[in-house]
């Protein structure tokens, strides 16, 4: 059936944590993570649009999508195969 679901609240879909969404992404959705910043290494960013697209994919939360990331740029900075301008924070939001 089609599942009623709204990933616009203002803290994503689960306002309080759901416990059940605490754990860490599969390595399903951490692959179709991979796989979006693989094909946009020039711009890592997700609009909000696309992270919404990949937050309903991966059966992440907003938030987590966001940090996801984050943690993946600096990963990548770290290990200096860093392809793209960084952007200031306020665009990161």
């Amino acid at each position: 059936g089609s599942v009623d679901y709204h990933p616009f609240g203002p803290l994503g879909p689960y306002p309080f944590g759901d416990p059940t969404y605490r754990k860490n992404a599969t390595r399903d959705a951490t692959a179709t993570l991979k796989a979006w910043l693989s094909e946009h290494r020039k711009n890592p960013y997700p609009t909000k649009g696309e992270k919404i697209m990949l937050a309903i994919i991966t059966k992440m939360t907003l938030t987590q999508v966001s940090t996801w990331f984050a943690n993946a740029r600096r990963r990548l900075k770290k290990e200096n195969k860093m392809t793209w301008t960084p952007r200031t924070r306020s665009e990161d939001e």
